[in-house]
């Protein structure tokens, strides 16, 4: 079970990240970046940022984009953040969305074979 502690840690994560996304970073145009969670380690050294990108057909070229900016991310978020330590930050692309709608649309087939019999 995770600690209280580093649940505030990955909120606080999360929203100084999506500042800076929303302010300073580069993002592709046409492309909407959502932060869906963020899991930091319990000794706080590392924190693994899953983003939901839309279109995820551009998602490659956005998390790209994305790591070339990582010092300056990384750097604003130091800055921002009163925590020792200040944990490492990775970009991750979140797929949970993509997947339950996949889920949803075969269950909705299968629903819709059965109402035709």
């Amino acid at each position: 079970m995770v600690s209280e502690r580093i649940l505030k840690v990955n909120k606080h994560i999360l929203r100084t990240v999506s500042e800076i996304l929303s302010e300073s970073a580069d993002i592709p145009s046409g492309v909407l970046v959502t932060i869906s969670r963020v899991d930091t380690t319990p000794n706080l050294r590392f924190s693994r940022i899953y983003l939901y990108i839309n279109p995820g057909s551009r998602a490659q070229e956005t998390l790209d984009a994305l790591k070339k900016q990582m010092y300056d991310i990384q750097g604003e978020m130091n800055r921002a953040m009163h925590l020792h330590p200040i944990p490492r930050i990775s970009f991750r692309q979140d797929t949970g969305l993509d997947y339950a709608d996949t889920i949803n649309k075969k269950l909705d087939e299968i629903n819709d074979e059965k109402s035709s019999k």
